[in-house]
């Protein structure tokens, strides 16, 4: 449909009738946006490890319900999905990246949030939760996390979800959280990906400055969301 330049291919034709019409004004009504210059916008353009972790989380979420249940115990010896997610990142990044997510995580808990992991055996995410699990809009997640796979752990920044719970459907917050992440070094969202799920390297956390900046942000996140309602 579209070319490499993201302009509409003058080959494309649409395979019936019942689906013609103005290709360019179809992709316009779903959401993608053109340049003066008629092609599509390259901020909204989805790189292989976008689609990779669109696949990866879809798999994980169970229809009707939020994306992660509290880590459920195991048998004596079992290992839990939270220990598959960190064997998972450590076959794929440096120690000190893996201590850096141990750390996050712990200051996640201690402001109240809990840790939630999907069911992936292959890849083993983690959700940064707070709220109630089960039922749609009881919790809400800032990222999720994800072993690399061979390409380094990254953390999904859930703008598409946010969008939908309160009170980040205001989208004035999102974009402050887009512009506190941005402050990190080595991480450019750009807004066009604003209602994405846009990904962030977590070999980032290694660096003091950025792990204390991504602590911040938390934090702040955590405080809107308590004081949803009483704005």
């Amino acid at each position: 449909m579209l070319t490499s330049e993201g302009r509409v291919s003058e080959g494309f034709r649409w395979p019936s009738e019942d689906e013609g019409g103005d290709v360019r004004s179809r992709l316009t009504a779903d959401g993608i946006r053109f340049t003066v210059a008629g092609s599509a916008d390259p901020v909204q353009r989805l790189t292989a490890d976008d689609l990779a972790l669109l696949v990866a989380e879809d798999d994980d979420r169970t229809e009707g319900e939020d994306p992660a249940q509290r880590t459920p115990s195991s048998s004596q010896g079992e290992e839990t999905r939270s220990d598959r997610f960190f064997r998972q990142l450590t076959a794929d990044d440096s120690p000190e990246t893996v201590e850096a997510v141990r750390a996050l995580f712990a200051h996640w808990e201690k402001l109240g949030g809990w840790i939630g992991h999907g069911a992936g055996q292959v890849t083993t995410s983690a959700f940064l939760m707070l709220g109630e699990a089960g039922a749609p809009g009881r919790g809400i997640w800032p990222m999720t996390l994800y072993p690399g796979g061979g390409r380094g752990g990254t953390a999904e920044v859930v703008f598409q979800y946010m969008a939908a719970r309160e009170p980040f459907t205001d989208r004035a917050l999102r974009t402050e959280l887009l512009t506190r992440l941005n402050e990190l070094e080595g991480v450019d969202i750009p807004e066009g990906k604003l209602d994405l799920r846009p990904n962030i390297r977590l070999s980032v956390l290694e660096k003091n400055h950025n792990r204390e900046l991504f602590s911040e942000t938390l934090t702040w996140f955590r405080a809107r969301w308590e004081e949803r309602g009483t704005v």
